[in-house]
């Protein structure tokens, strides 16, 4: 509903993929909504400070959904979101980790994204070291277990579980990994003081 999309504040959408940023311009315009208040730019979140535009205020809110795991520099982009904040804002960035018990056996090849997710430990004490208050990182699980298709709804094709298509033979170790035991998706919280 084009009314809900902003009726006050600005929602203001940064994407590393400059097809991304125009597919969810498509998207907003389609919905009816003010590009004065919902926009999106191209952006890297490790110099959102360089993206952002001298007229764009700070923001009461900092959200991600799953792209904080492909970042190589995690410190710096949450510097950068602690930077980019109000005081009194917040942020939640959901992103997977590495279980704090697992490390990535050294002797096997890891896809590139698994070998740039941060240990879980790591995240809390980084937040704070950056100035994050109330920093808490909560299980980012979905319970959507019962919405799950019953497995004669659908037929089972093997080729849609390869991992990493063309590249499935050089990660053949992980076709029996039990991934919810090495890896966790959280939602890391926290916030800025306010002064």
């Amino acid at each position: 509903d084009p009314d809900d999309c902003a009726i006050s504040g600005r929602v203001l959408g940064v994407d590393f993929a400059r097809n991304e940023v125009k597919h969810a311009k498509n998207r907003a315009e389609k919905r009816g909504c003010d590009p004065n208040r919902v926009n999106f730019l191209v952006g890297d979140i490790e110099k959102l400070d360089q993206a952002l535009h001298p007229e764009d205020d700070k923001f009461d809110v900092c959200i991600s959904n799953g792209a904080f795991c492909l970042i190589p520099n995690k410190k710096k982009a949450f510097q950068q979101v602690f930077a980019a904040l109000k005081p009194g804002g917040r942020m939640a960035i959901s992103t997977t980790t590495i279980q704090s018990n697992e490390e990535l056996n050294p002797d096997n090849e890891w896809p590139v994204c698994m070998r740039m997710f941060v240990n879980l430990d790591d995240l809390e004490p980084m937040c704070k070291s950056i100035g994050f208050q109330n920093v808490s990182i909560v299980d980012a699980e979905s319970p959507l277990d019962d919405m799950e298709l019953p497995p004669e709804a659908d037929e089972f094709d093997p080729a849609r579980f390869r991992i990493h298509g063309r590249y499935a033979d050089k990660f053949k170790h992980l076709q029996d990994a039990d991934m919810d035991e090495l890896c966790k998706v959280v939602t890391v919280y926290g916030e800025k003081a306010i002064e």
